[in-house]
């Protein structure tokens, strides 16, 4: 079961010892106990909010975004949905 952070369909959800964060259904971020990963913005302002505070929780920075399609790329390598 995935746990509301906000009131703007952001969430969270804890999968063995990794936090995966969704906007609203879709996967944007995956903190892992080594890094976190965070993809750059092709949603919406919401998303991008969405991303903004991710970064806040975990301490990402915003630089270090991946790009989409090595965001679905990392997805799918490690067997990790792309919606909830």
């Amino acid at each position: 079961m995935k746990t509301q952070i906000d009131s703007k369909s952001l969430y969270f959800k804890n999968i063995g010892n990794n936090t995966v964060y969704y906007s609203y259904n879709t996967t944007v971020a995956i903190k892992t106990p080594i890094d976190t990963y965070v993809s750059e913005n092709v949603w919406s302002v919401t998303t991008a909010k969405h991303l903004n505070r991710i970064e806040e929780l975990t301490g990402s920075n915003r630089e270090y975004r991946m790009r989409y399609r090595d965001f679905i790329d990392f997805l799918e390598k490690n067997n990790i949905d792309r919606k909830y």
